[in-house]
């Protein structure tokens, strides 16, 4: 974890975890990316593609689950394609700045049957205090939404249950605020 402490602001990035990687998966030359997924790619367990290498496998899912918060059931082509775009943005990270504004803010989405095999949707959301975003999540619900709207009220509930954990410990921290998230 690389720190930067400057007036008024904090900026936080891990520069040096996702070269480690590159060079660990023989990646170092690779093209860069910028984003982690292709949008217009749907994964498949049965997609006809041959089986990756278990062990190697596990030990890229594994390094990117230590360094962020990610899928485990990605394939191999795509969480690939996480390393190319952590080429990309390795010296990016998150910069915390004083702020007049010091409110919660959220944002959340959904695809509706973003999953091929089973119909099944992913959610997100993420929230921001000030200059930075500290909280997020995507992940795969347990439910097959019957419409887009449908899917976009489990997004937002999904993010309503971390909005009310969220003021509930700002409360406790004395930061609550009687404005609305």
């Amino acid at each position: 974890m690389d720190i930067q402490q400057r007036t008024h602001e904090v900026f936080i990035c891990q520069k040096k975890y996702p070269k480690e990687i590159l060079k660990r998966f023989q990646m170092e030359e690779c093209k860069s990316v910028s984003t982690p997924m292709n949008q217009k790619e749907k994964l498949q367990k049965n997609d006809g593609a041959d089986p990756a290498d278990g062990a190697r496998y596990k030990s890229l899912i594994g390094c990117l689950m230590y360094l962020t918060a990610t899928r485990p059931d990605t394939h191999m082509v795509a969480a690939k394609r996480v390393v190319r775009y952590l080429k990309e943005i390795s010296s990016y990270g998150v910069k915390f700045t004083r702020s007049s504004v010091f409110k919660l803010q959220s944002y959340a989405d959904s695809d509706w049957a973003g999953s091929l095999d089973d119909m099944k949707i992913t959610s997100g959301y993420y929230f921001s205090l000030g200059s930075a975003f500290f909280s997020w999540s995507s992940m795969k619900q347990e439910v097959v939404a019957r419409s887009t709207a449908e899917a976009e009220f489990i997004a937002a509930t999904t993010a309503t249950n971390q909005a009310v954990w969220l003021r509930k410990l700002m409360k406790d921290l004395d930061m609550g605020s009687e404005e609305a998230t």
